[in-house]
């Protein structure tokens, strides 16, 4: 596999055949077919089990092996089974009716709702659902007031004081209530209550007109106050502010169990007997990926320049093609490296430059590479550039190995995580928080849940876990990059990728999804317009929270910037310049300040009323509602999907190199164990891969849960063929940011 062979029309297969470019693509779809992964896990009472999605490690994760543990398990299972069940009976035996108890209002339940904060002074919960319950002796529930907070979050409930001190109810209730699902009657929206907060009201104490229980103060969808990016806050005893679906977790029970047992057994083996284990034998253990199984028809097929430009056109890399302006047809993909974040000595990240010119069927050739930083441990200059071309042999392999590496590790970071799943859950906050009258609800609800429970396990188990131990930057320098990556990003003005051929089947792709939801999204407007504009002030209070907890602009925040000299100015001025084309970011728009600091986020609207609203906002508020779809469905799913095809084979792509002891570094062949991952990172690396491009579970068609408006899965259906000639299956499309 190192060695160089040049361009070639045709390729030996492992037989000695030649094939053409026909023949090549053959091979390569066979391929992608018998590298799906499927996991099988019949669910056998002795068959290891996780304890829950929240217990998954990238080391070693709380697995059930012992039989006495899974006895036990299972009795508990049992328990909370009968209690579940016990608690369904007497939901059916005692059944909430809508019958309002009140012959005569002469008393009101009066308090204010407001997000817990330790200051005391949280912002006013608005339109929050609250009722006032009593309970009989035997068990029956009464209705007695029913109603909402105001926008100031205070709430007034008239009830009838003789029936709220009837000798017949034993014990009284205020509850809190909230929109935490929705789901999907034909192509009507349901949305769907969970009680939040229940609190006992003692009888006695209702002598008077009113009762007064003051202020609440709520965990409710709070910001977290010590996280660089908007993020939402888990209370003290880990509970995040929403739940995984039960399908969700039994899906996701049943695809870990088999990797998860996979890599157990590598960490004890190399516990045990490290000598015995090797990263072949290790790759070997996991399910073939798409790379592996190419070569073992087509050896030195995905070292060549041809698969490497497809795969950075149209695979999990596929970056954006910046024109080059000194060269008429040629491209150039940026891959940054450490830049000024805060990094280790053992883990190589040079920025990286690809010229491209393409080919005549469309897709690109690499024709240069440059390398700018230290790529071994002797080197001491950052700013040292190095260039590569086809005619360097050996070196040129080395390079292409070295660019892998360096868009895994920015595609994940950036566009994956901050891109995706960061930005999603900032949607997410201010969506559960603000919106609850306003059909704009049911509209992003369905593809904004559970990220921000999935999120908060990927702070344990990736950015403070596996990433820094296999890759050049800290937990520190991550939190840095990713705070600066969602500087960059804003719904105002995003579009997708501009194709550059025929062949850039990824953008065309993109572009035709966006299609499906500018549709989907227009409309859902049309038919619910005079709703969404009757509750305009959700629509504002869900802009605000998104304005102001939305990051400073990259690099101008104080802690932000880059390091003194010119050096470091000028790296950001590329940096920003490529994410211009990357993310659509315009810095020259009028942005809305917050503590003296231009914001990301555009601004939806600053009116209260629809009223008062400008000419554009509605419109604004429709492209913002395209692009969180967008971000959280497609977009996740393009690199998810992608993941164990370019970053399933260790040798192949990995997160990060290290430098090792020789003079040449990272720019070694495959063979040179030093600049590679441990077996223990090896073994990690192949169980994250494999776990994240198959979630199995979350899909617009299939619409598992319901929640999905069947509309968006007819827009989509409608496309169908269109979408497999660009080799994009829309089964496969996630419904929400799935992990």
């Amino acid at each position: 596999m190192d060695t160089f062979r040049p361009p070639a029309e045709s390729w030996t297969t492992a037989d000695g055949a030649q094939v053409d470019e026909r023949g090549i693509r053959d091979i390569i779809d066979r391929a992608k077919r018998e590298t799906r992964v499927d996991f099988k896990y019949d669910g056998a009472f002795f068959t290891p089990r996780l304890r829950g999605i929240n217990h998954l490690e990238v080391g070693r994760s709380r697995i059930i092996s012992s039989p006495l543990a899974i006895i036990l398990e299972w009795l508990y299972l049992q328990f909370t089974r009968l209690r579940d069940g016990m608690q369904r009976l007497s939901e059916w035996l005692f059944p909430r009716h809508d019958r309002l108890w009140c012959d005569h209002v002469d008393s009101h339940l009066v308090g204010r709702v407001i997000h817990a904060d330790r200051r005391g002074d949280g912002a006013p919960i608005h339109n929050l659902h609250v009722e006032f319950w009593g309970r009989t002796w035997i068990g029956t529930w009464r209705k007695l007031a029913v109603g909402r907070t105001d926008r100031d979050g205070n709430f007034r409930l008239p009830f009838d004081l003789r029936q709220a001190r009837r000798i017949s109810l034993r014990h009284l209730y205020f509850e809190v209530h909230t929109t935490t699902r929705v789901y999907f009657d034909a192509d009507t929206p349901r949305l769907h209550f969970d009680l939040w907060v229940r609190q006992p009201v003692p009888k006695s104490d209702l002598i008077g007109m009113d009762y007064n229980l003051r202020t609440l103060q709520l965990d409710f969808w709070c910001y977290r106050e010590d996280a660089p990016a908007p993020r939402a806050r888990v209370n003290a005893e880990g509970t995040a502010p929403e739940h995984y679906s039960h399908g969700r977790e039994d899906a996701m029970m049943q695809q870990i169990i088999p990797i998860e047992l996979t890599k157990l057994k590598h960490l004890e083996q190399i516990t045990l007997a490290p000598g015995t284990l090797t990263i072949d034998q290790i790759q070997k253990d996991y399910p073939e990926n798409l790379t592996t199984c190419i070569e073992k028809y087509l050896p030195g097929y995905t070292r060549g320049d041809d698969w490497f430009g497809e795969r950075m056109m149209n695979g999990m890399n596929r970056g954006y093609f910046q024109p080059d302006p000194e060269a008429q047809g040629s491209y150039w993909i940026r891959y940054f490296g450490k830049c000024w974040y805060d990094s280790n000595e053992v883990y190589a990240m040079p920025d990286v430059d690809i010229r491209f010119t393409l080919k005549d069927d469309g897709l690109p050739r690499p024709s240069e590479i440059r390398l700018t930083g230290r790529l071994s441990a002797h080197d001491h200059d950052p700013w040292a550039t190095r260039s590569y071309t086809p005619m360097d042999g050996a070196s040129w392999t080395h390079a292409k190995r070295v660019a892998r590496v360096a868009g895994a590790f920015n595609t994940e970071v950036e566009e994956h995580f901050a891109g995706t799943h960061l930005n999603t859950e900032q949607f997410a906050v201010a969506c559960y928080r603000n919106l609850r009258l306003n059909p704009v609800a049911a509209l992003l609800m369905p593809h904004l849940k559970e990220v921000s429970i999935l999120d908060h396990t990927a702070d344990r188990t990736l950015i403070g876990g596996y990433i820094p131990s296999a890759a050049a930057l800290t937990e520190k320098g991550l939190q840095q990059r990713t705070r600066d990556i969602l500087g960059v990003l804003d719904w105002k003005g995003w579009r997708p990728m501009t194709p550059i051929s025929p062949a850039h089947s990824c953008a065309r792709a993109e572009a035709l999804f966006w299609d499906v939801v500018s549709t989907y999204v227009e409309d859902f407007f049309a038919d619910r317009a005079a709703e969404i504009r009757e509750h305009w002030y959700e629509v504002y209070r869900f802009s605000e929270d998104l304005v102001t907890h939305s990051v400073p602009v990259a690099f101008t925040a104080p802690g932000d910037r880059p390091p003194e000299g010119e050096n470091w100015a000028a790296l950001a001025r590329r940096r920003l310049d490529y994410y211009r084309g990357q993310y659509c970011f315009d810095p020259s728009l009028d942005r809305p300040v917050i503590d003296g600091q231009p914001r990301a986020l555009s601004r939806i609207t600053a009116a209260q009323s629809f009223d008062a609203a400008g000419p554009e906002d509605w419109d604004n508020l429709k492209q913002a509602c395209r692009y969180a779809i967008m971000q959280a469905t497609y977009m996740h799913t393009w690199i998810n999907e992608h993941q164990y095809d370019d970053l399933g084979e260790v040798f192949y792509s990995c997160g990060g190199l290290r430098f090792g002891t020789k003079p040449d570094g990272i720019m070694a062949p495959e063979s040179d164990l030093e600049i590679a991952l441990d077996l223990v990172r090896a073994t990690q690396m192949l169980f994250f891969t494999n776990l994240l491009s198959r979630t199995e579970y979350g899909f617009i068609t299939r619409n598992e849960e319901g929640d999905v408006n069947p509309r968006f899965a007819r827009a989509l259906e409608s496309r169908r063929d269109a979408f497999r000639l660009l080799g994009v299956d829309i089964d496969a499309i996630e419904s929400r940011t799935n992990i």
